[in-house]
C-alpha cells in the first residue's frame, strides 16, 4: 500500500510519448497499463523501505521470549 503524500513523478520522453498516444487513441486498457507501469511502480519504488507493517518488529520476538524464561 502506498503512503498518501504529495509526490513528483518524472516521466521519460518515451513515457510522455506513450501518454500522448493513449490520450489521442482514447486507449483505456493502455491507460491502465501505463498508470500501473509508469506511475504506480515509480511511486512504490520511491517508498521502498519507508513503510513497515505493524507485524514487522524491529527485533526478534522469539529471542525476546526465550530470553525471559
Amino acid at each position: 500500500m502506498l503512503e498518501i503524500t504529495k509526490k513528483i513523478v518524472s516521466l521519460e520522453p518515451e513515457e510522455v510519448m506513450e501518454l500522448e498516444r493513449i490520450i489521442i487513441d482514447e486507449d483505456q486498457a493502455g491507460a491502465y497499463t501505463f498508470l500501473k507501469k509508469a506511475i504506480y511502480h515509480k511511486l512504490a519504488a520511491s517508498q521502498d523501505g519507508h513503510l513497515k507493517s505493524h507485524l514487522d518488529g524491529c527485533n526478534d520476538p522469539v529471542a525476546d521470549f526465550s530470553g525471559k524464561k
